[in-house]
């Protein structure tokens, strides 16, 4: 997908569509969603770097990644067989690690329960970002196919493209994946230098793009809890956004327009915010970031005092350990978000170029 005779590389990849339900499972985009993602064709600035040496050397070769990515699907292949996070922990962390650790232990206690997160394949696409560094941590950024998954229904989904935030702690340390995320289904990936160029890794509070990049998953998980109508919501394209149709404040419209049909007296209500893993964002080189984060949906039920109380079963009872009536559930679900945010002179607004979506955590 590179041309070497060039100084930035197409990297035009369209990525395979992923079904969207309504259901807490892995998210992304059905092909009517499908957008048409156009950077500015000519790169203008290149962002600030964190890194002083603009000509550090690229630590990882293509075949060292694939050699990284083979470990990674094979290591989730044992574990979404097993339902063994110990077969994961040493190739997973962070965000990653934790929707598949909740997964897991959904279904070992619930036998129907349909959702699997989509197979990571070793079946590297052609865009890759791999930070220039002499120093570790050494992160990249990987595309690559999938195998079609199931949601919380049973049903097959598509098989979406995955990108892999891939980070290397300490010198001879196993490089583990901390994000896995769906890209939307006919997305046109920004424009990046080649992969053997190296990149760099943008400071959480560079001026350069059109928000921080510190601010970019806590805007977002603004405009998720207040709808679109919401300040926060101006420099983003949420044309068709995928999760603003079903999470955030269309589930408690949702659930309290169910509610008041059956005559209960249920509230519902959600906050969203920040996740605590670190946000990585990295420099296309060819102007503008990709920035991987991720923003954490807390979906309460209460039942008001009333005597309509909501229901622990399921994958909540599973993960919360509670059974039967409560008067409250509080159910987490982390949202896996990658963006394109554009530099300033660029002009254009941020694009959500895929998200992953899974029960985490529940509570009361």
């Amino acid at each position: 997908m590179r041309n070497s005779k060039r100084r930035y590389a197409s990297t035009r990849v369209l990525l395979a569509g992923l079904g969207l339900t309504a259901a807490l499972a892995v998210t992304g985009c059905s092909a009517n969603y499908w957008p048409d993602l156009t950077p500015a064709p000519e790169a203008t600035a290149t962002p600030e770097v964190v890194e002083s040496n603009g000509l550090a050397p690229v630590p990882v070769s293509e075949a060292q990644t694939q050699k990284i990515v083979d470990r990674i699907a094979s290591a989730a292949e044992k574990g979404d067989e097993s339902l063994n996070v110990d077969d994961i922990s040493a190739r997973f962390k962070g965000d990653a690690l934790a929707q598949r650790t909740a997964n897991y232990k959904i279904r070992g206690d619930v036998v129907d329960y349909g959702s699997v997160p989509a197979k990571i394949t070793n079946e590297m696409l052609g865009y890759r970002l791999v930070q220039s560094t002499e120093g570790w941590p050494r992160t990249l950024f990987v595309t690559v196919a999938s195998e079609a998954g199931t949601d919380a229904d049973g049903n097959a989904t598509d098989a979406p493209s995955l990108a892999l935030v891939v980070t290397q702690r300490v010198p001879q340390a196993d490089y583990r994946v901390s994000r896995v995320i769906s890209l939307r289904g006919g997305i046109e990936m920004p424009k990046a230098a080649p992969a053997e160029e190296g990149t760099a890794l943008l400071s959480d509070d560079i001026e350069s793009l059109v928000i921080k990049p510190a601010d970019v998953g806590a805007s977002y998980a603004a405009i998720l809890q207040g709808g679109a109508e919401v300040p926060e919501a101006a420099p983003f394209d949420l044309a068709e956004d995928p999760l603003l149709e079903h999470y955030g404040k269309a589930w408690v419209d949702e659930q309290k327009a169910k509610s008041e049909a059956d005559d209960k007296t249920q509230k519902y209500s959600v906050a969203v915010a920040q996740g605590e893993e670190p946000i990585v964002s990295f420099s296309t080189g060819a102007g503008g970031a990709l920035i991987a984060t991720t923003v954490i949906e807390s979906q309460v039920v209460d039942s008001d005092g009333g005597r309509y109380k909501p229901q622990a079963e399921g994958a909540v009872a599973a993960l919360s350990g509670l059974s039967g009536q409560q008067d409250k559930i509080v159910r987490r679900v982390a949202h896996q978000l990658l963006f394109f945010v554009p530099s300033k002179e660029d002009g254009s607004q941020i694009q959500l170029l895929g998200v992953t979506s899974e029960l985490v955590g529940a509570g009361k």
